[in-house]
């Protein structure tokens, strides 16, 4: 299994050709590292979380996400 920084690092290496997007979702529960966050109105658990950020219920994450991969990278 990659670690986060690695699928962030690998997205951003390929962006010439492949795209990263970012959206917004509540964060719902936190199990160790990862996440459950709502996606307008779909639960998606299992999210990873960046090093740099400690994730709390209730949180508006960032979310980068390409295809079926999805990072927190922090909050607002």
């Amino acid at each position: 299994m990659r670690s986060v920084d690695k699928i962030i690092d690998a997205a951003v290496s390929k962006s010439m050709t492949i795209s990263v997007n970012l959206r917004f979702g509540k964060v719902t529960a936190v199990t160790g590292r990862t996440v459950t966050v709502d996606l307008d109105g779909t639960s998606v658990p299992g999210v990873a979380c960046m090093k740099s950020y400690t994730p709390t219920v209730g949180d508006r994450a960032w979310l980068l996400y390409q295809g079926s991969t999805v990072v927190a990278i922090g909050c607002t």
